[in-house]
């Protein structure tokens, strides 16, 4: 069995076992964390097989690459699978924390498995229609996460996620319908190959603008993010963290993947539609983030406007700007939903998020309003926290590239974050609790989340302080990412595979680990 294989199909059997073993307990939920803490070590395993330039090339069934499914898995890849598998593991520590076994909703982990699984597969297919069918098992699994605990005025909001996603769910159709009658295949790497004959073509550059909408929609970019800050505060604490570090980041791969290694880069149109909705991105979201008074809302806004320095990055289109585009991803994954699950003890601790009723929770959880702190700085940029390194290296790059104005809003942007992070500490941790709140107490599974938060925090640590590390693998995943040819040529090398010879084809039989 191939790892990459059991990347996908681990979660999958944890989430059917869930449901067939509906009743709540400790030992199903050992047997969660369990299937977490396998994951992430998978996850570990194939990140390290392509740490060195290598990609793997999988194509279950045998068929080749212009006909059959076929998963990729490069640096970049890698790096998602961990973080997602690290957050997952945090996110069910936390969530079991936060309340006893015998009150959880039967459905609540085994939802979360299917999530994983879209997840994982959304980062390991190498063609369209395998990307379509997992964004709707995410779509269909988060969907029902989101509404499984709400009452009548939360179901209200999701539906505006189900819509919205729905919407651009038949429109990532259309991209698909259209992509297949143009290069009469959705391999990415056949897509790839023939795009180059097409370079400058209007029809590539509609097709663009068509995988621009669908996944800035998914990404929650300006002026398609009116669903995400109303749909994530309705969710459990643990489950917002989960979504607030991972879903967004699934549309910013793709972007990454469809704009640095499926099409050429000779789409001016599509990178200056990139890097000026990433303006507007930063700024409106972060607006809403000042304007807000609950700490979910507040971070929620905060996603928006961290995702347009992702995608600015993008749409400059540079080495440096990917490498920074893939830096900052990681450090924003760690943070993201650190802040949540900080958001979550809040409520855990006082009951609600709004920040009038909050305050003192500094001498009751310091570990907590420390670990609070330290995020809060990095999400703002200041140096040498995480967050600060690809923030610099884009506005170094936008410097170079002479866009000063996207410089100046990205400059607004961070400052604006920090005034709202300063808000949420000062109202949360560093005020007395009012006479009209409740004063923070000690609940169960306090200490838990706070053991969670400060290893999260930790990490972010070591991400910010031993940068130069990170840069380079980050700058190796780019390298990775903008090598359409390195990319064309192992893909296009698994070739038919006699019938009956094998049903899945290891990346090593099928000569598919390439350089």
């Amino acid at each position: 069995m191939n790892w990459v294989v059991l990347i996908l199909l681990v979660p999958l059997f944890t989430g059917a076992f869930g449901v067939l073993s509906p009743r709540p307990s400790r030992a199903r939920r050992g047997v969660f964390l369990g299937s977490a803490v396998v994951q992430l070590l998978l996850a570990i395993v194939v990140a390290a097989l392509v740490s060195g330039g290598d990609r793997i090339v999988l194509a279950p069934g045998g068929w080749g690459a212009s006909v059959g499914i076929v998963l990729v898995v490069d640096l970049l890849t890698g790096i998602m699978l961990v973080l997602a598998a690290g957050t997952a593991v945090a996110c069910i520590v936390f969530a079991y924390a936060s309340r006893e076994a015998a009150v959880e909703h039967p459905l609540q982990l085994p939802l979360m498995q299917f999530l994983i699984t879209g997840i994982n597969l959304s980062f390991v297919t190498g063609d369209l229609f395998n990307l379509f069918v997992a964004f709707e098992v995410m779509l269909i699994a988060s969907y029902a996460l989101l509404s499984l605990e709400s009452d009548n005025r939360n179901v209200r909001h999701a539906w505006s996620y189900l819509s919205i996603n729905l919407v651009g769910s038949a429109i990532f159709l259309l991209g698909c319908g259209l992509t297949y009658g143009m290069f009469g295949s959705l391999n990415f790497a056949v897509i790839a190959e023939r795009s180059n004959e097409l370079a400058g073509d209007p029809l590539l550059v509609l097709l663009g603008l068509v995988f621009l909408v669908v996944f800035a929609t998914k990404a929650g970019m300006f002026p398609l993010y009116y669903w995400l800050p109303n749909s994530y505060p309705i969710l459990p604490g643990a489950m917002a963290a989960f979504y607030a570090g991972m879903l967004t980041k699934v549309g910013v791969y793709v972007l990454l993947r469809i704009f640095g290694t499926m099409f050429p880069a000779d789409l001016p149109v599509v990178s200056e539609l990139l890097a000026w909705g990433a303006g507007a991105t930063m700024v409106f979201g972060v607006l809403g983030a000042v304007a807000r008074d609950r700490v979910q809302h507040i971070l929620s806004y905060h996603i928006i406007s961290q995702i347009g320095f992702m995608v600015l990055a993008i749409g400059f289109a540079t080495p440096l700007a990917i490498t920074a585009a893939i830096l900052y991803i990681t450090h924003h994954i760690v943070v993201k939903a650190t802040l949540f699950l900080v958001g979550g003890a809040v409520i855990h601790v006082h009951g609600t998020d709004r920040l009038e009723c909050c305050g003192g929770l500094a001498r009751l959880a310091p570990w907590l309003a420390a670990g609070f702190f330290l995020q809060a700085m990095s999400l703002a940029g200041i140096p040498p926290l995480s967050g600060f390194w690809g923030k610099y290296l884009i506005i170094v790059e936008g410097v170079a590239l002479g866009q000063y104005v996207l410089v100046g809003a990205s400059i607004v942007a961070s400052i604006l974050t920090l005034v709202s992070m300063m808000k949420v500490w000062l109202g949360c941790f560093w005020k007395a609790a009012p006479e009209n709140g409740s004063a923070p107490v000690v609940r169960p599974g306090l200490a838990t989340m706070s053991v969670v938060v400060t290893v999260m925090t930790a990490i972010s640590l070591v991400i910010g302080l031993g940068v130069e590390r990170f840069y380079g693998v980050a700058a190796e995943a780019s390298r990775q990412v903008l090598d359409r040819e390195g990319y064309i040529e192992a893909v296009l090398a698994v070739g038919v595979v006699p019938s009956g010879e094998a049903t899945a084809v290891s990346a090593e039989d099928a000569g598919g680990v390439a350089k």
